[in-house]
């Protein structure tokens, strides 16, 4: 399912895959090290990152060891497209039995990660499209990672019972240390009353009292299209396609 581009622009993009065969979920791990060269190469790719999905819908020490994900920060939709349709890509498909991809384009953003901050607004609005999309991450002191996680798990449970909740996941580049969540809500009202009335702030509050995160990003987004489907369906669908119908 796909809206009209607000304008030219950067383009974001979020993929999940799912592997079945013991080789494959091998390559997929070894991949979170071996794509990096190629993908350092790739025209019109400002930023990446290759990653494996936790076992929670947030902050997890759990791992799936048969689900990986991507993040790539575009240039433009033109450049994205060019790299899903070549063959860097296609080996991916190959080897996956579920592929969900989410392009988007950023709203605002604030922090930075592995020292990457040029995320280039289309816009202040998300012009009836209300959908956002939150991308979280955080590098926490090896210190602090016990006590982290000890106070998040009331934060994960809080977040996957939240109203307006359309689509959940942490992930992590290096386990323990590295650690991100995705999020998709129904509009900005209800992402906002997790955010800010719930355990969330309270942790997120005390962790950097205590100075516990070396390194954080919060970057919003508005979801621009949805090709694939994870877990047997596309989680956006019924919401794209009302805010089609509202586009028309």
């Amino acid at each position: 399912m796909s809206l009209p581009l607000p304008r030219p622009g950067q383009v974001c993009t979020m993929v999940f895959f799912r592997y079945n065969s013991s080789s494959n979920k091998r390559w997929a791990f070894a991949q979170m090290v071996r794509a990096r060269r190629p993908l350092s190469k790739i025209k019109g790719l400002q930023f990446f990152k290759v990653f494996g999905l936790g076992a929670g819908h947030g902050y997890s020490l759990k791992t799936k060891m048969d689900q990986y994900g991507f993040l790539g920060v575009w240039n433009s939709m033109a450049e994205a497209e060019r790299f899903f349709e070549g063959e860097f890509f296609a080996e991916y498909k190959r080897r996956t039995v579920e592929i969900y991809t989410i392009f988007m384009q950023p709203l605002s953003s604030r922090g930075t990660w592995s020292g990457f901050d040029d995320w280039r607004p289309v816009s202040t609005e998300n012009n009836g499209n209300s959908l956002i999309c939150v991308l979280t991450r955080a590098t926490l002191n090896p210190s602090y990672v016990f006590r982290f996680f000890k106070q998040i798990a009331k934060v994960v449970k809080d977040h996957t019972e939240r109203k307006g909740l359309l689509l959940s996941q942490g992930f992590s580049e290096f386990l323990f240390v590295e650690q991100a969540t995705f999020s998709i809500w129904e509009d900005e009202q209800q992402m906002q009353d997790f955010a800010y009335n719930s355990a969330h702030q309270e942790v997120i509050r005390t962790t950097r009292k205590h100075k516990g995160f070396r390194e954080e990003m919060y970057t919003r987004l508005k979801a621009v299209e949805t090709r694939g489907s994870w877990n047997g369906e596309d989680p956006l669908k019924p919401h794209m396609e009302k805010l089609t119908q509202l586009a028309s």
